[in-house]
């Protein structure tokens, strides 16, 4: 994984932690058997306060910009929360693979991109996308070939088949992978007769 990416996750989960950890301990100081153990110089709220009373949440919602606020700023942190987790589980795809030799490693990424190379070459062939899934004991690759006009798919799919993902299976051994071929044509636009 990115080592700025590995930095920023621990720094978050580190303010989240902190954060409930601090609310969470403040909380439990209000208790009345852990008030009276708690240091002098512990923050703690007056007896039978809360933290937002009904009748100033009655006066926040009377206010026009309370209830799009509130509503903006939980779906901003929603997104925000998905936009991260989305962003870890598509970094997992994308590891460093063991080669054959000693410490020889290989990215995910750059081999899914030469595998794209080789099945654009075949002929046939307008464009191919390769999404590949590394683990450590099998790999997944999923690709996607979209056909020049006239092409034969048994032949292009042979060709890509021997040429490119024989190669990615290579390179990989002795790990096993696994392929998905999606193949589209591309279709011939014709001209309007005006």
């Amino acid at each position: 994984m990115n080592p700025l990416r590995t930095a920023v996750n621990r720094v978050l989960l580190a303010l989240a932690g902190a954060s409930l950890l601090g609310g969470g301990a403040w909380l439990a100081g209000t208790a009345g058997s852990v008030a009276e153990r708690l240091p002098g110089w512990w923050p703690r709220p007056a007896a039978g306060t809360v933290l937002l009373d009904r009748s100033t949440l009655a006066d926040l919602r009377d206010q026009g910009w309370w209830t799009p606020v509130v509503i903006a700023g939980t779906a901003c942190a929603l997104l925000l929360s998905l936009t991260w987790l989305l962003a870890q589980v598509r970094s997992g795809g994308h590891r460093r693979l063991p080669l054959a030799g000693r410490l020889l490693t290989l990215r995910s990424r750059a081999l899914a991109d030469a595998v794209a190379r080789r099945a654009e070459a075949a002929s046939g062939v307008s464009r191919a996308h390769v999404t590949l899934l590394a683990g450590p004991k099998r790999s997944r690759a999923r690709v996607r070939l979209r056909l020049e006009p006239g092409a034969a798919p048994g032949r292009v799919l042979e060709g890509v088949s021997h040429a490119a993902l024989d190669e990615a299976r290579r390179s990989l051994a002795p790990y096993p992978l696994t392929t998905h071929v999606h193949v589209g044509a591309r279709l011939r636009r014709e001209k309007r007769a005006r």
